[in-house]
């Protein structure tokens, strides 16, 4: 009897693993959510919102701080959070995002998000 208790325990152990590991691997996947889990507080938007948001809050960080003397920049999210232009981006699931917004021709901003699992198309990691 003792060795088919020992057995059933090992199973209930390994399964305990497997469950734990694909926690941790649904939780990277974005599926579960991410560090910093939704608290409430926080805005959802979705990815068009998102990129609503970050473009008009580049231009009126360009238009406040530069007035056109710069014909064409790039402006990331994280400048923008920090100097009170936009918030932080969650997306409808509540998860982070980042991204950045490129100024052209002194009066268009493009905007390109990152989230865990969404890109812009275009977006470009050189300029996180």
């Amino acid at each position: 009897m003792k060795w088919g208790l020992r057995v059933e325990l090992l199973f209930i152990l390994i399964f305990i693993i497997c469950l734990l590991i694909s926690t941790i691997g649904f939780n990277k996947l974005g599926i579960l959510g991410e560090e910093g889990a939704f608290d409430g507080n926080q805005n959802r938007h979705s990815y068009n919102e998102l990129e609503l948001i970050v473009s008009s809050g580049a231009l009126k960080y360009y238009e406040d701080r530069y007035q056109g003397s710069i014909d064409t920049m790039t402006i990331k999210t994280s400048l923008l959070i920090s100097n009170g232009y936009i918030s932080n981006l969650y997306d409808e699931k509540g998860r982070k995002c980042s991204g950045y917004a490129k100024i052209v021709n002194n009066s268009t901003s493009v905007a390109y998000i990152k989230c865990p699992t969404y890109k812009t198309n275009g977006y470009d990691s050189k300029y996180e």
